[in-house]
């Protein structure tokens, strides 16, 4: 026979191909249970497994102490690595997060619930005190332009949801131009509900202490008290960067609340949900516009790389979240910022989903 003539192939039938997965499934079967018995493979099964929650937790955790979550991980999986496990690691479904999570507005926005919401902007007296010749004998014209935050707030107590949160975002962004000192009194992060943890992990997961040791971890890799001024007030309050504190629009909220009490105002914004994606940014969306949000660029970047291949890359979404902000009723001067901001790491690709929140508590001195 030529070197160039191939031996005719002969066609197996059906029965024999079926012998023959047969035969490579109990031989594959076969070997795992050989495998159980091994004490090495049990515990390089064992420390994958850590090594893949540790994974997720790096991405979790980077944003508020990378170096001690790096130090815990690490000495997990070197005890892990010096034991020999007398059981294999057990398996267990994932408890199940609401599936809104991954929906997009998660209810009617203010403008959605306002139908008259731009009636209030024609209030003939709203602006009247502003032509009052008497109120500055002799400097007239001069006052009106000195403090143009404090003009917008001469109308009184806002009438409506939208007239709140115009005056919610008059008076939080000039936090950004015009306090002398932001005191971050704390920001504290914690587990917003139940994390779904593939079926896999999850015995290692709840070996470690389950939802109480990941929501512990979160709150001792909480941050402390700081003082910002000048450019730090910028970089630091919401939102982080940016020159504005405040984008949010009718269509962003659920609603805009403000009550009065001994001259102060205390003004509630419940945002709508943001759907997961891979490319949220300051600035668009919903809660973006106004929260230091945990951006998933930023997540991904931070993931180390042989940790991408096992969980693949993080998406975001943001939950309905709120502000809480009081504001001197005189002057417009926000006195506290409150912010509880949700957001959820999606890992699809290991279908791990851990919804987290974070509370930040500020003081605003002018």
């Amino acid at each position: 026979m030529s070197k160039k003539e191939k031996a005719p192939k002969v066609k197996k039938d059906k029965a024999t191909i079926k012998a023959e997965k047969a035969e490579k499934k109990a031989a594959r079967k076969a070997q795992r249970k050989e495998d159980r018995k091994n004490p090495e493979i049990k515990a390089a099964n064992r420390t994958l497994a850590i090594k893949c929650i540790a994974a997720i937790l790096c991405a979790v955790l980077f944003f508020f102490n990378i170096s001690s979550a790096f130090d815990k991980i690490a000495e997990m999986i070197k005890a892990t690595e010096s034991t020999v496990v007398s059981t294999g690691s057990s398996s267990g479904s994932g408890a199940g997060l609401d599936a809104g999570l991954d929906s997009g507005l998660g209810g009617d926005s203010l403008a959605d619930t306002t139908p008259d919401a731009g009636a209030t902007d024609t209030t003939p007296d709203a602006g009247a005190t502003d032509t009052t010749p008497d109120a500055n004998a002799g400097d007239a014209g001069t006052t009106d332009t000195s403090k143009p935050a404090d003009t917008a707030n001469k109308g009184g107590k806002p009438a409506d949801g939208v007239e709140t949160l115009n005056y919610f975002n008059t008076a939080v962004n000039k936090v950004k131009t015009g306090a002398k000192s932001v005191n971050q009194k704390s920001v504290t992060n914690y587990l917003a509900s139940t994390p779904t943890i593939p079926s896999a992990l999850n015995g290692i997961y709840k070996m470690l202490g389950g939802d109480g040791w990941l929501d512990d971890t979160l709150k001792k890799n909480s941050q402390g008290a700081a003082t910002y001024t000048g450019a730090d007030i910028k970089a630091k309050f919401p939102v982080e960067g940016e020159s504005y504190a405040s984008k949010l629009t009718p269509s962003d909220v659920k609603s805009a609340t403000c009550t009065e009490k001994d001259g102060i105002y205390t003004i509630t914004i419940v945002t709508l949900d943001d759907a997961k994606s891979e490319s949220h940014k300051h600035g668009t969306g919903h809660n973006p516009k106004a929260h230091n949000v945990i951006l998933p660029g930023v997540v991904n970047d931070n993931i180390p790389g042989p940790a991408v291949s096992l969980v693949g890359k993080a998406s975001m979404a943001y939950p309905s979240s709120t502000i809480v902000i009081t504001v001197d009723a005189a002057t417009g001067n926000v006195l506290t910022a409150n912010y509880d901001l949700k957001w959820t790491i999606n890992f699809d690709k290991m279908g791990a989903v851990i919804p987290l929140g974070s509370k930040s508590i500020y003081e605003i001195k002018w």
